[in-house]
């Protein structure tokens, strides 16, 4: 059974963005997604996703506090394989994210268990 967990990415005391970069900068890792075969993005190009964010972010005038959310979506060994877990969670950004969101999202094969990542600021 897939278990999910949200977990908000906060601003930090040197830099108010930090956080989100590091959270992009991790899910996107070419080693953990086929060398970014099992990445995408909405609404942002996923190689500017934090600058496109952070942008988002000064127009709404949401700079500072919580920064965004990391959604994790884990599945059991051989409960699916990579591209079921990418079917789904492209299902989930289309279903709820695509036309309020910045989002980037992918899944995590180098394990026996595959993650499913999604990143995404508030506004």
């Amino acid at each position: 059974m897939a278990i999910s967990r949200i977990l908000h990415i906060n601003s930090h005391e040197h830099s108010s963005s930090s956080h989100l970069q590091v959270a992009i900068n991790y899910i996107l890792k070419d080693e953990k997604t086929m060398n970014g075969l099992l990445t995408g993005s909405v609404n942002c190009i996923k190689e500017n996703a934090y600058e496109n964010m952070k942008a988002t972010k000064r127009l709404f005038g949401k700079t500072d506090k919580r920064q965004g959310y990391h959604l994790i979506i884990s599945f059991e060994e051989n409960e699916c394989d990579e591209n079921t877990a990418m079917k789904v969670i492209q299902e989930f950004v289309n279903e709820y994210l695509e036309s309020d969101y910045e989002a980037v999202y992918t899944v995590h094969n180098n394990t026996t268990v595959s993650y499913t990542h999604l990143t995404l600021p508030t506004k």
